[in-house]
């Protein structure tokens, strides 16, 4: 299946809420490069585990996408995450405990096509809402 800046944000956010991971990756080439503050991934399957993670991690978690600017082969789109923070999430480095809160977690992302599919994702958040209140500092566990 292939889609394209106009409609990525609605089948994205479609797919992710109903848990369909293949759909999800059906919207992104198999060299998709995915982006954020915590490094950088390569390939649909990489993608599959972050996506798993969160969907493990955050078990009624839902999104909700609002592209700003589309072009022929760019999407900027800003996103709620929200759900409870009910299981460890893991990540390809590090594993953060989870504190059972109920958290909103706002980003924003620069999504690149090609032939109709994402391949190239940079994501812009604050992962301080996963850390425990007591002390951000710690409560990250490295794998």
């Amino acid at each position: 299946m292939t889609t394209g800046p106009n409609d990525y944000a609605a089948r994205a956010a479609s797919a992710f809420n109903r848990r369909d991971l293949e759909a999800m990756l059906a919207l992104v080439s198999e060299d998709f490069i995915y982006f954020d503050g915590m490094g950088i991934q390569t390939g649909r399957e990489a993608m599959r585990r972050r996506e798993l993670a969160i969907l493990e991690a955050f078990p009624d978690a839902k999104v909700i996408m609002s592209p700003f600017i589309v072009t022929h082969d760019r999407l900027a789109l800003t996103a709620f995450l929200t759900g409870t923070f009910a299981a460890p999430l893991v990540l390809s480095d590090r594993v953060i405990p989870p504190h059972g809160r109920h958290i909103t977690v706002y980003y924003a992302a620069h999504f690149t096509f090609r032939d109709g599919l994402a391949i190239r994702e940079e994501a812009f958040f604050d992962s301080a809402v996963l850390m425990p209140l007591a002390d951000q500092s710690q409560g990250v566990t490295h794998a």
